[in-house]
């Protein structure tokens, strides 16, 4: 093989599963290499889920496999540069991980994977906080274990600090620095709201986005979410929020949640969509949960508008134009429910159209 082309061993190496790069790749550097440049177009190790949660080893029980965190350490570069950097920020106390709420205990990692006949659950326990270099070189190694994988789906108690990603990567531009998940669940609240969102846009590669976020963010945090989904929303297929946010990166996400205690935002959304020039970076599909629904006023730009009652559920739909180029056209679909024995709430539902 080393005397075929590269581009035909890249060929070859595009066949392989992750298992089986695994095993070439051990073989010499010069195929450890070749791997590592081309990775991002290879096979990944996959797992069903992906958990990050707070907790102490007592409450876990004993169906889990522990993964001793030295198992993981590979050969890293560290210049004198890079290790006064990560000896500042070990003297400084900065936190691998951030939380919402509770004391910084023992953070636990679970992932399980699909593969084989039977489910296999593996943990990891991290320190919070970094106490000297070893510690760093666990973490810097780990994080880069865990981007180059993909997951499934996975839930968030708490996110890995994005200044601690940055302090053990060193712009490192060789190196994808973003968890690969299908559907990622994720809180914001408050005391973590910029660096969450931060983490989301930066740090995750997913295809549908759950953010529940809390009722007490400010007016300044709700901006910064609004533009982060209109101008970045593209990076996700689906960002679904429990709030409202949704203009400037809303792009990186394919479809957007959003649960939210009033419609302020929505015609926000409404009037930009009308009048953008340019609509590309905005998420394509975003969902509003609203608790309790109020009548929604319809926009005066509203096209082809049908009202019907099916039971106990109203539904509005329509469609807009942009008023600078009419083939960018988005739907609405307006769904008011009263069911019986639950709380009144509607669901808005607005989606980019191929046209």
């Amino acid at each position: 093989m080393l005397s075929l082309p590269d581009e035909v061993q890249l060929d070859v190496l595009k066949c392989l599963n992750f298992n089986q790069l695994f095993s070439v790749r051990q073989t010499n550097f010069y195929f450890r290499n070749l791997i590592n440049k081309y990775e991002g177009g290879l096979a990944r190790m996959t797992f069903e889920a992906h958990f990050l949660k707070i907790g102490t080893t007592t409450q876990l029980p004993n169906l889990y496999k522990f993964v001793e965190l030295e198992s993981g350490i590979f050969e890293i570069t560290l210049n004198d540069q890079l290790k006064q950097k990560w000896q500042a920020a070990v003297d400084k106390s900065i936190p691998l991980f951030l939380y919402n709420s509770g004391p910084n205990r023992n953070f636990i990692l679970i992932q399980k994977t699909s593969s084989g006949s039977q489910d296999e659950d593996y943990l990891l326990i991290f320190p919070s906080i970094p106490k000297n270099i070893k510690e760093m070189i666990i973490a810097r190694c780990w994080l880069e274990h865990l981007f180059k994988c993909t997951f499934g789906w996975s839930v968030f108690d708490c996110i890995f600090n994005p200044e601690m990603i940055n302090i053990l990567f060193d712009n490192d531009k060789s190196i994808s620095l973003k968890l690969n998940i299908q559907l990622t669940n994720l809180d914001a609240e408050k005391k973590n709201f910029e660096n969450i969102l931060n983490f989301s846009f930066n740090h995750l590669s997913t295809s549908y986005f759950n953010l529940n976020i809390s009722d007490d963010i400010t007016e300044q945090h709700t901006n910064i979410l609004f533009n982060k989904i209109i101008n970045e929303g593209s990076k996700f297929s689906q960002i679904r929020l429990n709030l409202v946010k949704i203009i400037n990166e809303g792009s990186k996400f394919s479809q957007i949640w959003l649960n939210s205690s009033n419609f302020a935002r929505l015609y926000d959304i409404i009037e930009y969509i009308a009048t953008a020039r340019d609509c590309s970076k905005m998420a394509p599909a975003i969902i509003l949960r609203i608790p309790s629904y109020t009548n929604h006023k319809l926009s005066e730009r509203a096209e082809k508008v049908e009202i019907k009652q099916e039971g106990r559920v109203k539904y509005t739909n329509y469609q807009i134009s942009n008023i600078y180029n009419s083939k960018v056209k988005f739907s609405f679909r307006n769904e008011e429910k009263n069911y019986i024995n639950t709380k009144p709430y509607s669901e808005f539902k607005i989606r980019k159209m191929k046209v």
